[in-house]
This record gives C-alpha cells, sequence and structure tokens, in this order.
C-alpha cells in the first residue's frame, strides 16, 4: 500500500506543473516500452522484462530568447511482474518516476526537428510478492521481505518532434524517443525504452 506521504507527493507534482505557464509550453501523454534490466540481489538475479509504462508529459522553454532549449518533465507509472531466471528472484513491482530532461534541438527539417537530452530519473519503487526461484524454475522456502526504495537513475534521450499543423503555437507534436536509464542510486528499473508521446 503506497502511504499518504507518497501520494502527496505526487499530486503536488502534477499541481505544481498544471500552473506552470511559459511561451511554447506543452501538456500531454506517453506511452512507454522498458526493456527491465536484472538487478541483483543477495538471493540471486531478478528477471528481466519489457514492460509498459504510462505517463504525462510536460515541455517548456528553458531559456524564451532559444527555442533550441528545452525542460522535458515526465511522470510515469508502472507496475508489472518479473519472473525468475534460474536460482534467481521472481518479484512484483509498483513504481512512480519522475523525470526531469534538459533537451537541445539539433535543428528543424520541414516538419521534423530532432534533440538529445540528458537528465535525471527520480523513483519510487515497491518490490513485492519476492520469492527465490530453483533451477527449474519453482518457488521454494519462505517468502523474501518487500523492498520500498527511492531510486536515481541516468537518463540520456534521443528523439524527434513531428510537427502536425501549419501554426507554430498551437500544432501538435506525435514524439518518438529512445532513452537509456542507468541506476545511479539504490539498484532498481533501468535499461532502454522507447516511448512515444503526444504533446498538445
Amino acid at each position: 500500500m503506497y502511504r499518504p506521504v507518497h501520494v502527496g507527493l505526487v499530486s503536488s507534482l502534477c499541481i505544481i506543473s498544471s500552473f506552470a505557464v511559459a511561451k511554447g509550453e506543452r501538456y500531454g501523454i506517453s506511452a512507454n516500452v522498458l526493456a527491465v534490466e536484472s538487478i541483483q540481489y543477495e538471493e540471486g538475479m531478478s528477471g528481466q522484462k519489457e514492460s509498459l509504462r504510462y505517463g504525462l508529459v510536460h515541455t517548456r522553454p528553458i531559456d524564451e530568447t532559444n527555442n533550441r532549449w528545452r525542460w522535458w518533465f515526465g511522470l510515469n507509472y508502472l507496475q508489472d511482474s518479473f519472473t525468475a531466471p534460474s536460482n534467481g528472484v521472481y518479484q512484483e513491482a509498483s513504481n512512480f518516476e519522475f523525470r526531469v530532461v534538459p533537451q537541445f534541438a539539433l535543428g528543424s527539417w520541414s516538419i521534423f526537428t530532432p534533440y538529445i537530452g540528458a537528465g535525471l530519473s527520480l523513483g519510487y519503487t515497491q518490490y513485492s510478492n519476492r520469492w527465490k526461484v530453483d533451477d527449474e524454475g519453482f518457488k521454494y522456502g519462505s517468502q523474501l521481505k518487500d523492498i520500498e526504495q527511492f531510486e536515481v537513475g541516468g537518463v540520456v534521450t534521443f528523439g524527434t518532434a513531428i510537427k502536425l499543423g501549419s501554426n507554430p503555437n498551437a500544432h501538435l507534436q506525435i514524439i518518438p524517443q529512445i532513452s537509456y536509464i542507468a541506476p545511479l542510486y539504490n539498484n532498481g528499473l533501468g535499461g532502454a525504452e522507447l516511448t512515444v508521446s503526444l504533446l498538445f
């Protein structure tokens, strides 16, 4: 169960984002496929899996005089189970992630604006229903202790904004993006990620 302080933190981030006002800012939704990498525990390795997560996105210019730089704020949610490898650890994960990534547009070609970025992934994850698994894939022993932890990761991204519409201040944007998340603090969720976002 999520504690009230955690729910309050996520709600505050949404409220702060919703009151932000800046020229060129956009809001949207995203769907992400994260290829979650194994996590090493004393009891063994956790499983790898391509897991779906969904999120809210807010972008805004970093500098009003240079529209090639912008902030990317993302709030994502994931919930999934991870089958264990032989002699590994089975577990289920629920994750809230807040992502802050400054981005730089490489240029603009017709409706395409490719960009690169690097920033931080701040997450809170609960790992529950954890069991040791033998070499034949069967759970054994007593259930392992649940883990609740805050996680910090480094994020690098490459993607392109595809503009829909002729009005530069009103067009929609479809943004396919490839990212890699490397755990930096508390070994947690990380891996390569493919994201498609729709910004308004």
